[in-house]
């Protein structure tokens, strides 16, 4: 009988470890990143809004490229659900002009959690440009990184910052477009819910959702990056099969951890959006290190900060003026400047210990 109680009392104290997340709507909030007050990670939330395990952290930081960070002390939510409120952020208006080039300026900024801490920031903006004639992108990144050492900051970004730059510049096919496209070919399905959103599934599960909020003239796309790309690899290597006669070879499931992927696009009257009308992306990469034993997350932050039409001298001088070295101060000044959301106060606190030596300077 006791030994019945004690199990009844342990999966309840399990129960009570799980959360959901969602918007002001009720909707589920999905590639949120948790940490504590020190900014230790906890974990992330899946498509659903839910986070696994709290940990029996009661001090909480909800993170998220479009909600404004939320701070919760779970023993006063016993509804175990967390309300996160929109972010204020817009692009200003762009007057076309009959020029050769699309100038887009992106800011990013990019933070390696682990079960410590943050280990590891990568900050910077991204001077994108499109000729409209020949509809191609270049990009020139500006960026600054700190890590915990001076070790782990060069294998970083020897690793992984060519790959942080890349994701924080501007694509001529959003993920929106390229999930639609997929639609259309009969491989993926999007049904709308009672609530208008739209899911987007394939034959095995839901990879993510699509809301348009027409009042607002915005859009955006969520969903499981890696599930979305393992299906496009599987629906290609068939229709190699199908023309080739030979099977393709199956691949090793990849693991069950969080990789949620985020993007909010300005439309128009008619739903259609250009590649300017990029206004934030976000990138969560959850994993876990055999060797150390750690969890850790990858959180990419992508805002446009400004947008114009420009030729080849104009640009020339734009560039020009965008030489100004990158440190902490200019990311805060970009940052003040164009009104990029804060950082929860917990991982600001964090960043700003990997850039002490810096800050000491002032």
């Amino acid at each position: 009988m006791y030994l019945l109680m004690a199990l009844l009392v342990m999966a309840t104290v399990a129960q009570a470890q799980r959360i959901q997340v969602v918007d002001v709507d009720g909707l589920p909030i999905g590639a949120v990143c948790v940490t504590n007050e020190k900014g230790a990670l906890v974990g992330s939330t899946d498509n659903e809004g839910w986070l696994a395990d709290a940990k029996g952290v009661n001090h909480l930081f909800f993170s998220h490229v479009a909600f404004k960070p939320k701070e919760v002390k779970m023993d006063t939510v016993p509804s175990l659900c967390v309300v996160m409120q929109e972010q204020n952020f817009e692009l200003g208006e762009l007057e076309v002009k009959p020029k050769e080039l699309l100038y887009v300026q992106t800011y990013f900024r990019c933070i390696y959690v682990c079960d410590e801490g943050p280990i590891y920031f990568r900050g910077g903006v991204v001077d994108n440009t499109y000729e409209i004639a020949k509809q191609k992108i270049n990009a020139k990144t500006r960026s600054v990184s700190r890590g915990m050492n001076g070790l782990m900051r060069f294998l970083l970004s020897t690793l992984a910052g060519h790959y942080i730059d890349k994701w924080a510049r501007i694509d001529t096919l959003n993920y929106y477009k390229r999930i639609n496209n997929f639609a259309n070919q009969g491989a993926l399905t999007i049904t709308e819910e009672p609530s208008g959103r739209r899911v987007v599934s394939d034959t095995i599960s839901v990879l993510g959702y699509i809301d348009d909020d027409m009042a607002a003239s915005n859009r955006t796309t969520s969903f499981d990056l890696w599930a979305f790309e393992d299906h496009v690899e599987a629906t290609e290597a068939a229709a190699k099969a199908a023309k080739t006669g030979k099977q393709p070879k199956k691949k090793k499931k990849k693991d069950n951890d969080n990789h949620g992927y985020f993007e909010l696009y300005n439309i128009d009257e008619n739903g259609k959006s250009r590649i300017d009308d990029l206004v934030m992306k976000q990138i969560l990469v959850e994993g876990h290190f055999d060797r150390t034993d750690q969890d850790y997350i990858i959180l990419l932050e992508t805002y446009t900060i400004g947008r114009d039409y420009i030729d080849k001298k104009e640009f020339k001088q734009t560039r020009k003026e965008n030489e100004v070295e990158m440190d902490i101060n200019e990311l805060r000044r970009l940052e003040q400047n164009h009104h990029i959301p804060p950082l929860a106060p917990n991982l600001k606190a964090a960043v700003d210990e990997l850039f002490k030596k810096d800050l000491d300077k002032q």
